[in-house]
């Protein structure tokens, strides 16, 4: 016997209140007061048989009539043998998903993710078809569901903890919806296709941080028959926050570097501490808690859900530095910023001129000023004396070649070799008889006649290509005035068959000659000719302080490091790529096989045309070697990863998807044993039969009510006394 609703059972309670209102005592109503009363004690009232129970049979009548009416509300329905296992429990298609993003890294959530998916496992019953998904920023299928048991005939439970065993949290970013989307669209059309009647689920085992992507649900249909249940993960602290570099506003390497911190919206530290880095491995606790270490880093106060600039010199001898690292959060995994670690170059810079390193009106003393100070590189100015050419042909050819006075034939053709061979040449005549050998190394150029120079008769620089390199790092408008900038001597130059391009100072003659930058009268200023691999610049004006005032002014310097950059390269502080993206492989010639070096010890080979490295699945400093020169490139992990705050699980609700619910196994054997029950005592109906039970008894117990009420009425006889 079972019952269907037993909280109708409470209604046998009620059976008392016939006892109670029988047995309660009974107190005259009416009082009449005699005075002849006045003197005695009152006493209560004796009890009588009125007050006793003496219709036994009637009232237990009644008391049955309400009991079995209670039992009918209970709904009671007889049980069958049959015993429910897993069996009986309807086939289901569950894909579980784990969340395999950077994010969980934190603290114990990979941890957690596999329990739960253990524990997801262990629900299943044996019928149940099951496959293993994890996504980061793409899908990975880890068992399919036509995936069969191994030959040892292990169950399918059993391969998917196999491989369940094996994974691992990566560095990538999160596309929570394209996962979703994927996973559900894949589970539609294999129901469609089967025609199977099985449930099927979606498991979803994830941190549910903001930072991972939902896009992709907006414009997806959510199937019917699918379910989403989601396992959200957490860990015991959220304080998390992490810095990244920003491009320098000055555009230069050895710029003081801003950093941007950002903290999380359920951040419990406001904080933090800032310092560069040079550790291979990692950052070791004994290395953060060192005095040295404390000394130079930078406090930086961040509320929850905000971001804050800092400013971040590198300290002095830490050029070499490759990460900035963030200290006062409760997670590690985002705490290290990494960048290219800059290093100072070795750069021969030979210069063809008679005026001497100690005279202050010629150019070879301000040249040397504006290389002195550069941070970066170490330059050697060495004065080229005579037509000793075979320096530039040697093993060891100069970086850059600046020439400022008349060169011989031998010398020029000296000089066109090393162009062609790649080097750079800078023609900065400083007078007429200088300039005359222009057309022997530029082909295409005829001079003009130089006027006579006067103090009020300048002119400027009127039209600048700034997107040439070398004027490139000052074409923010903070730094593009060049107004105030007075050229008093020129040697006019007229570009034969140019062709100027329109809205551009640039013009081509068909020999790669291009006009960098005029003055305002409409002469070329600056003019550049590239020969065989390398490039010739010449500015048809000196930057002594008899010919203009451009060695003076704060153009200068820039202007010479962009002309050391064109020679040797520029350096770069920071590279912004992040995990998974293609790293370019621009690398001089000549190039054998490449191998890159990752953060994690291991080479990777690559082809020698190669165009770029696709194997960056992992932040840190990568180096590629097998060209003239080693090229370093920084991965870093995206900053979406580092948004770790909880993402509302309604939106994913609002976007169409269907939640499921959530039960264990027993809790739906329990749901299919309610369901039986109910349909058992819905073809059952014991219930009407018990009512026919109430109504037979209830009319017993009227007729025998109104049979003691007869009794009870009766006149009794008089008892006559009688003697013998």
């Amino acid at each position: 016997m079972g019952i269907l609703a037993p909280v109708y059972l409470a209604g046998l309670a009620a059976l008392m209140l016939p006892l109670l209102l029988h047995l309660v005592r009974r107190t005259p109503r009416g009082r009449q007061t005699f005075s002849s009363l006045m003197f005695l004690t009152p006493s209560p009232p004796r009890l009588t048989r009125r007050s006793r129970l003496d219709q036994i049979l009637l009232l237990l009548m009644r008391l049955g009539a309400l009991a079995l009416l209670a039992f009918a509300f209970a709904r009671p329905f007889l049980r069958e043998a049959a015993m429910l296992t897993t069996s009986n429990l309807p086939k289901r298609r569950v894909a579980i998903l784990i969340d395999a993003t950077a994010s969980m890294r934190r603290a114990d959530l990979w941890q957690q993710a596999i329990a739960a998916a253990e524990k997801e496992l262990n629900e299943l019953a044996p019928h149940d078809e099951v496959a293993l998904f994890t996504f980061t920023d793409r899908l990975a299928a880890v068992v399919h569901f036509d995936a069969a048991a191994d030959p040892g005939g292990a169950l399918r439970t059993d391969v998917v903890r196999g491989e369940l065993r094996k994974l691992r949290p990566s560095w990538s970013t999160g596309d929570l919806g394209s996962a979703i989307v994927a996973v559900a669209s894949e589970m539609d059309a294999a129901r469609d296709a089967q025609q199977s009647a099985a449930q099927s689920q979606i498991v979803l085992i994830s941190d549910f941080q903001k930072g991972s992507r939902i896009e992709a649900l907006q414009a997806f249909t959510w199937p019917k028959e699918l379910r989403l249940i989601t396992r959200s993960l957490a860990p015991k602290r959220v304080s998390n926050a992490y810095a990244h570099l920003l491009p320098s506003d000055e555009d230069a390497a050895d710029a003081e570097p801003r950093v941007r911190v950002v903290n999380a919206e359920d951040s419990k530290a406001d904080q933090f501490f800032l310092r560069w880095d040079t550790l291979t491995e990692g950052v070791s606790k004994a290395a953060v808690k060192s005095p040295a270490a404390r000394l130079q880093e930078t406090a930086i106060y961040v509320p929850p859900g905000q971001s804050r600039v800092v400013r971040l010199p590198r300290p002095e001898g830490a050029m070499a530095a490759d990460r900035i690292v963030l200290r006062g959060d409760d997670h590690d995994f985002d705490n290290i910023h990494y960048v290219v670690p800059l290093k100072r170059q070795e750069v021969t810079l030979l210069y063809a001129g008679a005026d001497t390193a100690d005279d202050p009106q010629g150019m070879q003393y301000y040249l040397r000023l504006a290389v002195a100070g550069d941070p970066l590189r170490h330059v050697d100015v060495q004065q080229l004396e005579g037509d000793d050419s075979q320096i530039l042909s040697g093993p060891v050819p100069p970086s850059l070649v600046v020439a400022t006075g008349p060169l011989s034939s031998k010398l020029a053709s000296g000089l066109k070799q090393y162009v062609e061979r790649g080097g750079i040449l800078l023609l900065a005549p400083r007078n007429a008889e200088a300039a005359k050998t222009l057309p022997d190394i530029i082909s295409g150029l005829e001079l003009g006649e130089e006027k006579t120079a006067s103090e009020d008769d300048f002119v400027l620089l009127g039209e600048i290509d700034f997107t040439h390199p070398l004027f490139a790092p000052l074409a923010s408008p903070r730094y593009s005035d060049f107004t105030k900038i007075h050229f008093w001597r020129h040697r006019p130059v007229k570009v034969t068959s140019a062709k100027p391009a329109s809205g551009t100072v640039t013009a081509d003659n068909g020999r790669g000659l291009v006009v960098v930058a005029r003055f305002d009268n409409g002469d070329a200023a600056l003019i550049e000719q590239r020969l065989g691999q390398g490039r010739v610049l010449a500015i048809t004006s000196g930057w002594n302080p008899d010919e203009s005032q451009l060695a003076l002014s704060s153009k200068f310097v820039p202007l010479v490091g962009g002309l050391l950059d064109l020679a040797c390269g520029r350096q770069k502080s920071a590279a912004g790529l992040t995990v998974n993206d293609p790293a370019p492989l621009d690398l001089p010639p000549p190039r054998t096989a490449l191998v890159v070096r990752k953060p994690d010890g291991s080479d990777v080979k690559v082809p020698p045309d190669a165009v770029s490295f696709t194997e960056t699945s992992e932040p840190g400093v990568y180096r590629a070697t097998g060209a003239a020169e080693a090229l370093h490139f920084a991965v870093n992990l995206p900053a979406a990863e580092s948004n770790t705050a909880p993402l509302a699980l309604e939106q994913l609700e609002q976007l169409g998807v269907k939640m499921g619910t959530d039960q264990t196994r027993a809790e739906r054997l329990e749901r299919i044993r309610q369901e039986r029950d109910t349909e058992l005592e819905g073809r059952q109906k014991v219930w009407r039969w018990i009512l026919v039970a109430v109504l037979g008894l209830l009319i017993v117990e009227t007729w025998w009510a109104g049979r003691a009420a007869q009794q009870l009425d009766a006149p009794k006889p008089d008892l006559v006394e009688t003697t013998g």
